[in-house]
């Protein structure tokens, strides 16, 4: 007890201490434990990504499973303009999978998914008809149950404007380009219409000649008899 009173204001200082920590540890648990039984499935991303080897630029969606159980997808892509673009399908036919399968992902596993930056592009700007204001472009994932989870998506945004405007500035040139060839084939056109005139004009002052002189000749030849 004595030991106590000398050093009470220690103890105090090093239990609080003790349960400041203890109660760290407790609150870190909780949060995983929570994290791990989370109810909200799908952690959903999406990147722009070029294969250095090959050169080939894809979408990539990669779709991460935080459920303790396994879950079966039935769609996932964008969405743009309040419009579905799925992507499903075609993930089916690039791993050579029956169109009615189901792909499952494990627990704490994920699913990588890409799709040509061609096909999406297309895609978008026909639905922007033409226009290169985008609106918000995201990104979702739907299981079995039809339950879907939704991200934005900045990266495919950005990139595809990119695109649209690389696209639009182009067609510019090309029609400019079209426009000038057009133009020096109609001039050519129109000096070679102005040289077939002026043939056909001294063939016609020729012939009128020639008139003229068969027409002189035959009185010439009278007054000479």
């Amino acid at each position: 007890m004595e030991f106590i009173r000398e050093h009470f204001e220690l103890i105090v200082i090093l239990l609080f201490v003790v349960s400041f920590v203890l109660l760290s540890i407790i609150l870190s648990m909780n949060k995983y434990f929570a994290m791990y039984f989370l109810n909200k499935r799908f952690k959903i991303k999406s990147n722009y990504e070029v294969n250095a080897y090959d050169g080939q630029k894809d979408f990539t969606i990669t779709i991460f499973n935080n459920n303790i159980n396994e879950v079966r997808l039935s769609g996932f892509g964008f969405v743009y303009k309040d419009q579905n673009i799925d992507f499903y399908q075609n993930y089916l036919r690039d791993h050579n999978l029956p169109l009615d399968h189901k792909v499952v992902i494990h627990s704490r596993d994920y699913l990588t998914a890409r799709i040509k930056v061609e096909q999406l592009k297309v895609i978008i700007s026909d639905i922007n008809k033409g226009s290169n204001d985008l609106s918000v472009i995201k990104v979702f994932v739907t299981d079995s149950l039809g339950l879907s989870t939704a991200s934005k998506s900045k990266q495919v945004k950005d990139q595809i404007r990119k695109m649209l405007i690389h696209d639009h500035v182009e067609l510019k040139l090309k029609q400019k380009e079209q426009a000038r060839k057009r133009k020096e084939e109609e001039s050519v056109l129109k000096k070679k219409q102005g040289l077939e005139k002026n043939i056909k004009r001294k063939e016609g002052w020729h012939r009128i000649l020639l008139k003229i002189r068969g027409w002189v000749r035959p009185t010439h030849n009278k007054s000479k008899d």
